[in-house]
Formats: C-alpha cells, structure tokens, sequence
C-alpha cells in the first residue's frame, strides 16, 4: 500500500538497559528507514554503561529519555509515555533495542491500522537475527483453556505461509505499533506484571474492547532473542511462569482456570522442565 507520508505522524519509542552495543545496531538500521520524517525516543532505563554516551555522541537528533532507576519493560516505558507529548491521532511503534529493522517496517506496520477501522494493534514478522531463514514471531497463540502462550511458527524455516496478513491473538512487546490514543485508553501497562506477559496482557484488553490485532509480515524485523537474560536461562523460564500465572489469573474464567491447573499439572510443568533441560545448553 502507498501512504501519504504527509498525513500520518508516526513516533518510534525504543526502551534499553545496559545495551549500548546492540542499541547502537538498532539505531544505525532506523537511520536508513526510507522515510526521514519519524520521532525517535530512546528510553534509557539507567543503564551504567556507555548508553546514554553513545546515543548522544552518534546519535544527537534523537531524544533521550533517563529514568532514575530500572523500571523493566512495563514501568519503564510506562514512564516515557507519560512523559511524551503525544497527539491522539499520532502512531506509536514499540521496539527493542535488541532489533535490526527494514527500510519500510513503519509504513507496512501503520498500512493496517489506516486501512481496517477494527484493527488497534499491528505486528510485523520477527526473524532470528542468528538466522535470517527462521521465525521468530509470525503472530500469537493464547490458549485460556490449557494456559498456553505460543509464537506462530517459532524455529520454523520461513516459508510463503507465514507471507499472509491475518488475525492474532497477541502482539509481542518486541515490536507493535498502535495509535496514541488507543494506547491512552488502555491505561498503557499493567505494572504488575513485574516481567513478561505485559505484552498479551495488553493484547487482551484490547482484544476485550472487540478490536483485531493484525499481524503483517510485509513488516520485517530482526531479532537478537533475550540479550540480557538468555534465552533458554532457568532465570527467563521461571520469570515466564510467574507472569503467565498472574495473566491467566486475570483473564481466565474459573472453569478455565480449573482447566489450566489440570493442564499444567499433568503436561505442560513437565515438558517445560524437559525441554529446559535439552536446550539451556544448546
């Protein structure tokens, strides 16, 4: 779709924490997205390394957001966005610090939420930046019955049918894009969610208010999964837990609840040990 660039405002937030090296990745990709008329706010969530050197010294023209102390993902940006002087009909694009974009991720991402009145969440395809040929994210699965939360096609070759625009159940925190004022509505963030799951916790409330969340795979971006944890660490997977607990505790009914109790029981905490166990030291 072509977009008159002249009409849409579109504001890129990027929140990072000790990560200059990889920020700076990032950052030099978004410098040659093929339109030059985006904002850019780095969120800073008080890094002790050489962040907020590196951003002003080679990257002036973008602002800078410090917080005091680490707020994590939700309280950090939580703080930026309540700090930015949005308009209501301006675009608002999430993004790790841990990503490589591509020249027209921010067209393709904002084309469904101009073109579809229903849509208040886009997603774009997320690929290993290990591995450019392997999925990441292409969409979202919440199951509220077995309390399963699962990217499409994760370790998956890409293939043409992960190349379709369609409907998902969440919006991964590593990258969406939704209009200001949507997000406003939304009250942004539970900030109880210490880590993990503030993204589908938000996909559903917006889901709730009978919007779509639409996953756009003209949009691509890189990935380099879980920088500052691991990605297979005892320390992610146990964060993962404790967060989905308290997101199927808020969302799910009490039969659905009895249903996941049964599940995990029985299945899911037992294969999730297994497969812990096989991959933390592939």
């Amino acid at each position: 779709m072509i977009i008159n660039k002249e009409k849409i405002s579109v504001h890129l937030i990027i929140l990072t924490w000790n990560n200059s090296k990889i920020l700076e990745i990032c950052l030099d990709s978004i410098e040659k997205i093929d339109r030059n008329d985006f904002k850019v706010s780095i969120v800073d969530n008080s890094s002790s390394d050489n962040t907020i050197e590196m951003v002003s010294e080679k990257f002036p023209h973008y602002s800078l957001i410090r917080n005091s102390e680490n707020l994590k993902y939700a309280g950090g940006y939580n703080s930026a966005l309540k700090q930015i002087a949005f308009a209501d009909d301006e675009y608002v694009i999430l993004l790790n610090d841990d990503t490589i974009v591509s020249r027209d991720f921010i067209d393709e991402l904002v084309s469904p939420l101009l073109n579809e009145q229903k849509t208040i969440i886009s997603v774009p395809k997320i690929l290993y930046a290990s591995n450019i040929n392997k999925i990441w994210y292409a969409g979202g699965n919440v199951n509220l019955w077995k309390g399963i939360i699962s990217h499409v096609g994760i370790r998956d070759f890409d293939s043409p049918k992960y190349s379709f625009k369609n409907e998902t159940d969440y919006a991964t925190g590593c990258c969406f894009c939704i209009k200001y004022s949507d997000l406003k509505k939304l009250n942004y963030f539970d900030l109880s969610f210490d880590m993990y799951c503030e993204d589908v916790d938000l996909s559903l409330r917006a889901k709730a208010l009978n919007r779509t969340i639409i996953y756009n795979p003209k949009s691509v971006i890189l990935h380099r999964v879980s920088q500052s944890i691991g990605e297979h660490s005892f320390k992610k997977n146990k964060l993962k837990l404790q967060s989905q607990l308290r997101l199927f505790w808020k969302h799910a009914t009490g039969v659905q609840l009895l249903s996941i109790s049964f599940y995990w029981i029985l299945i899911h905490l037992p294969y999730q040990f297994v497969r812990w166990l096989y991959l933390r030291n592939k």
